[in-house]
C-alpha cells in the first residue's frame, strides 16, 4: 500500500483541484501551503553542535496551524502551558453540538458562527455557575472547537473542560452542589436557546449571508422548529484530574482533524482514509476521490486569525489572581509566566536529547540556509 502525506497528496493533485473547485482566498493559501511544507520552496535550516560541526540540514515547516505533521512542538508547548494553569480538582468534560440542518449556514457564515456558538456555550456555563442551586462561583472553563466527526464530514462542536467547583465572591473555594456539576437537560435548554436567538438578532441585523435557496423566513422558520428539538449537549462522567481531556484535545488544537498516518493511496485518484467510529466503535476506512477528500479536509481549515480555544473563568487571563487563590487553596503553586519551548527541550522532553554525531556536545544552534536550499 503506498504510503502518503497530505503535503505530498497536495503537491500532486492541486492545480488540477483548484482548475476544477473553487475555494475561499484563506483555503487556498492554507492548501498552498500545506502542499510545500517540509520542501524546497520554504527554504530550509542546519544544525550545530557547540564545537561547531554541522550534523544536519533539513527543510522548514509550513507551520500552518492546519497542518498534520509539522506542528508537533506546538501541540506540545500548548499542553504544557494548559496544564500549568488547570486546577488539581475534578473536572467535568460537555459537549456542546449544533443540528446538522444548520450546516449550511454555518458554511456561509464560518467566522460569524463560531463567534455566536463560543458565545451561546460560554454564557451557558456563566448562569449555571452563578446560579446558587449549583454553585454560586466562578469554575475554570476551557472551551475547544471542532468542526469535524471522525470521518471528516461538518460538525461543529465544541468540547468544554470545566472544573468541578470555583471561587465565589467572598475570594472561597466551594465546591458544587451536585455531582454532575450541572443538570444536563435544562443546560440543553438553556443554550439552545441562546444559540438561536444570538442567530436572530444577527439575522435582523444583516449580519447572516444566506446561500440562494435560503431567505430570512426560511431561516426563522428553521430556528423555530429546533426549538422543538432536543439539541445534543453530551455530558461525559466526571474525570478526577483535567490532564487526559487536554492531552486528547491537543491532538487537534494544533495540526488539524486528523494525522498522515491515516491517509494511505487506494488506487489511482482515490484516498483511503482510516478513523475509529463512533458509532461501531471499530476502526473504519473511507475511500474518496482525491477531490471529494480534500474538499472535506480543506472544509475544517480555521478562519485567519480566529482562535479554537477560548478561556473561561478562572483560566482566563484576566482572573489569573483569583485563579492563584484557587490553586492556593487545592495546595498548588501559583501560575507563572508562559513557556516558550525551545526545540532541544521538546525533543530532550521526548527521550530523544539531540547530540553530535561527530564529538558527542548537544546541539545548540539552528542557522537559516534558505538562499542555498531553494537554488536546489
Amino acid at each position: 500500500m503506498e504510503k502518503l502525506t497530505t503535503q505530498s497528496l497536495l503537491a500532486q493533485h492541486l492545480d488540477g483541484i483548484f482548475s476544477r473547485h473553487k475555494f475561499p482566498l484563506f483555503q487556498i493559501k492554507a492548501l498552498r501551503r500545506l502542499s510545500v511544507c517540509r520542501t524546497k520552496s520554504l527554504g530550509g535550516h542546519s544544525q550545530y553542535c557547540e564545537a561547531g560541526h554541522l550534523n544536519g540540514v533539513w527543510y522548514n515547516s509550513c507551520k500552518h496551524r492546519s497542518c498534520p505533521q509539522c506542528r508537533g512542538m506546538a501541540k506540545e508547548e500548548w499542553l504544557r502551558n494548559t496544564q500549568k494553569i488547570l486546577l488539581d480538582c475534578p473536572h467535568h468534560h460537555v459537549i456542546f453540538t449544533l443540528p446538522e440542518e444548520l450546516n449550511v449556514i454555518w458554511r456561509f457564515n464560518r467566522e460569524l458562527m463560531t463567534n455566536l456558538l463560543f458565545q451561546a456555550v460560554r454564557d451557558t456555563l456563566k448562569e449555571f455557575s452563578k446560579d446558587p442551586k449549583y454553585l454560586a462561583a466562578t469554575p475554570g472553563t476551557l472551551m475547544v472547537l471542532h468542526t469535524w466527526g471522525r470521518n471528516l464530514s461538518l460538525h461543529p462542536h465544541i468540547h468544554c473542560l470545566i472544573s468541578h467547583g470555583g471561587i465565589n465572591a467572598e475570594g472561597e473555594w466551594v465546591e458544587p452542589k451536585k455531582k454532575t456539576l450541572f443538570p444536563q437537560k435544562p443546560v440543553m435548554l438553556v443554550y439552545r436557546g441562546k444559540f438561536r436567538a444570538l442567530v436572530r438578532k444577527a439575522l435582523e441585523q444583516g449580519e447572516v449571508r444566506l446561500p440562494e435557496s435560503t431567505t430570512a423566513q426560511h431561516l426563522k422558520n428553521l430556528l423555530n422548529k429546533l426549538g422543538r428539538k432536543d439539541w445534543v449537549v453530551h455530558f461525559c462522567e466526571r474525570y478526577e484530574h483535567a490532564s487526559g481531556v487536554a492531552k486528547y484535545l491537543a491532538r487537534y488544537v494544533k495540526g488539524g482533524p486528523f494525522n498522515n498516518s491515516q491517509l494511505s493511496m487506494a488506487k489511482e485518484g482515490v484516498v483511503r482514509f482510516r478513523y475509529q467510529s463512533h458509532q461501531t466503535k471499530r476502526e473504519e476506512t473511507l475511500s474518496l476521490p482525491v477531490d471529494e477528500f480534500v474538499s472535506r479536509m480543506v472544509q475544517h481549515v480555521l478562519t485567519p486569525g480566529k482562535p479554537n480555544v477560548r478561556y473561561g473563568g478562572l483560566y482566563t487571563s484576566a482572573l489569573r489572581r483569583r485563579l492563584n487563590t484557587a490553586r492556593g487553596s487545592l495546595g498548588q503553586k501559583a501560575v507563572t509566566g508562559r513557556e516558550l519551548l525551545e526545540w532541544q527541550d521538546y525533543l530532550g522532553g521526548l527521550d530523544k536529547l539531540p547530540s553530535c554525531k561527530e564529538c558527542g556536545l548537544p546541539l545548540s544552534r539552528s542557522d537559516e540556509v534558505s538562499s542555498v536550499l531553494t537554488l536546489i
